[in-house]
């Protein structure tokens, strides 16, 4: 994915894992854990060969469910924090306050590291004078085949922000490579989401501007199951 030696990647992989703290385990069914709800599965696999590929600057990934806390939308965003919150604090109120507090801090923990690498090379690349998009970052994640009774018409989406130029030019170029190595999959831009929705990428673009491009690869559960 790196497109010369003047590009830094980073990698991530937000719903890696289906595991929760112990005290939040007990409000979640078991059989939960193991569907799509919990974590983006396959994903943590695809990441990890990647990581092992690509030799990326900085690579990490989710240790928790997204039913803990999504780290892949804005603390503010009212699905950061699953139902389960709700229901705990019905029969433990001290004990989902508690929980949320530890999410929040997991949550600023999981953006800050990243937010830190990001600051610190954009920062040596602009003395440089770097050209722009000079940081490219990919998510790692999966997509339900079907949702709400409605097949999914995509083996891979790839999400960017179509406004901007670089991520235009880096969608093309991974969707073209994908279809060199495997001609029979159907690539498609911005599907099963948008790539401007709430999100890390989203996050970052903002903060950073165009020195910074940010994609998400979704990946058709149907590979895994």
């Amino acid at each position: 994915m790196k497109q010369d030696a003047r590009e830094i990647l980073i990698l991530t992989c937000e719903h890696a894992s289906n595991k929760l703290p112990a005290a939040f385990k007990k409000a979640v069914p078991a059989e939960v854990l193991e569907t799509h709800r919990a974590y983006d599965i396959g994903a943590c696999a695809v990441f990890s060969k990647l990581v092992k590929f690509a030799k990326p600057e900085f690579h990490c990934e989710g240790k928790f469910s997204r039913l803990f806390v999504d780290l892949n939308r804005t603390i503010t965003n009212k699905s950061a924090f699953s139902d389960y919150y709700k229901q705990l604090e019905k029969r433990d109120p001290a004990t989902s306050a508690k929980m949320k507090a530890q999410a929040s801090a997991y949550w600023t923990e999981y953006r800050e590291n990243i937010e830190k690498f990001v600051s610190k090379n954009i920062g040596s690349l602009r003395q440089a004078q770097r050209p722009e998009a000079a940081i490219v970052h990919l998510g790692i994640h999966s997509f339900t085949p079907v949702l709400n009774g409605k097949t999914r018409n995509a083996d891979i989406g790839i999400l960017y922000d179509p406004s901007r130029p670089a991520e235009r030019k880096l969608a093309r170029i991974i969707k073209d490579e994908i279809k060199r190595l495997y001609p029979q999959m159907k690539v498609r831009f911005n599907y099963p989401y948008k790539g401007t929705s709430d999100g890390l990428t989203t996050t970052l673009r903002k903060k950073f501007g165009p020195r910074y491009a940010g994609l998400e690869i979704e990946i058709n559960q149907k590979f895994f199951l």
